[in-house]
């Protein structure tokens, strides 16, 4: 029997998923590669982060969702691809051949390496819950009135929003501890590509809370309990969150895909790669001709047409092209049930702006794990 094999449980392929559900594929076997059954949506991440989800409530459960569109799930992670043989091979040991092939499987961070500093990147997302919880642990048996001092790197929405949340959970995990919270950014500002508006408002919020901003500091190397830039300014740090550009999986220059200058896996407009029609990519894994910011909304949008064009290849029907929008809405945490918005500019915040902001994550959880229940499954978390 052909296979599919979707690699990475993203937000693109829940849609794939979601779209399997509803049709049949005529003597087609698909299948589903990701470490873990429980995939996070990334726009309910920093609300975990600060406390205010259950990790359980910020994942898709993949594990049903293959059930419901009469897909297998394999947990194990993809260690390359051979193009030329049509073939995946998992860390595991096992191989797996494809006649279609999609990857929908985000991007990582590969921060420098240390022996004696504890890094937390903030990428893979699926590996952060782990670490985060073993943070927690630490701080908490922390004796009274120890300091402890966590550094941001990184001064992208991410890196702000993730810092405030990480602040906020820190503050009540351990109460009796004396934090002191930095951020260092490469760049001169805070947050590129939002609006000035909403610069300005998340750096009030850092200054709020006492946070110590770093600006053009490209960090170099990690040495004991501290980070040093190229210029050699050097920031002491009990521990470092590491939420740097997105950067491409190793594995994906060997894989005989074409990338782009980073790494990223080159895709055309009916997002199948300029190398092979029969392998697609989506979401922050994919290099777009004019690069799109690495922003799970591109995701999401992908994921309609991905689903449309993965079942027109496999009908030999025609495809259909991917327009990136030009404007995008960007909801960012300060750590509290508060949030600030940037669009096309302009930008405001609030309380209410969290509501709706929850409500719109919320409603995107929704839509996989009612239709989990609505076959009679009960989700991994329940």
């Amino acid at each position: 029997m052909r296979q599919l094999v979707l690699v990475g449980a993203g937000h693109a392929h829940a849609q794939v998923l979601l779209e399997l559900s509803r049709r049949t594929l005529d003597d087609v076997k698909v299948i589903l590669v990701a470490p873990h059954a429980l995939a996070p949506y990334s726009g309910m991440v920093p609300g975990w982060l600060a406390g205010h989800y259950s990790w359980d409530e910020c994942c898709i459960d993949f594990m049903h969702l293959c059930r419901c569109a009469g897909a297998d799930m394999v947990l194990d992670a993809v260690a390359g691809i051979d193009t030329a043989q049509s073939r995946v091979m998992l860390a595991g040991g096992r191989q797996l051949n494809y006649k279609w092939l999609s990857l929908n499987l985000g991007s990582t961070l590969l921060p420098p390496e240390s022996t004696k500093l504890r890094i937390l990147p903030m990428r893979p997302l699926a590996e952060l819950q782990r670490h985060w919880d073993d943070l927690l642990e630490a701080v908490r048996c922390l004796p009274h009135g120890a300091g402890f001092r966590v550094l941001m790197v990184g001064g992208g929405a991410a890196g702000v929003e993730s810092l405030l949340a990480a602040r906020h959970r820190m503050a009540s995990a351990a109460p009796h501890v004396r934090f002191d919270f930095l951020l260092a950014t490469q760049g001169k500002e805070l947050v590129p590509g939002q609006s000035r508006t909403a610069a300005r408002l998340l750096r009030a919020h850092l200054e709020k809370h006492r946070i110590t901003i770093f600006t053009s500091f490209s960090a170099d190397k990690l040495e004991n309990g501290s980070i040093t830039s190229t210029e050699g300014q050097v920031i002491d740090a009990d521990t470092v969150l590491w939420a740097t550009g997105a950067q491409a999986h190793p594995w994906v220059t060997t894989s005989g895909l074409a990338v782009d200058t980073q790494g990223f896996i080159r895709i055309g407009p009916t997002l199948q790669t300029i190398s092979n029609p029969d392998v697609f990519a989506a979401g922050d894994c994919a290099g777009w001709e004019k690069p799109l910011p690495k922003a799970g909304v591109f995701a999401v949008r992908m994921g309609p047409v991905l689903a449309r064009n993965i079942i027109a290849r496999i009908n030999g029907s025609r495809l259909e092209s991917f327009s990136p929008q030009r404007r995008y809405l960007t909801l960012i945490g300060t750590g509290e049930r508060h949030a600030v918005a940037s669009w096309n500019g302009i930008g405001w915040q609030g309380n209410w702006v969290w509501r709706w902001k929850e409500h719109i994550d919320r409603r995107f959880i929704a839509r996989y794990n009612t239709l989990v229940r609505k076959h009679g499954l009960v989700r991994l978390n329940e």
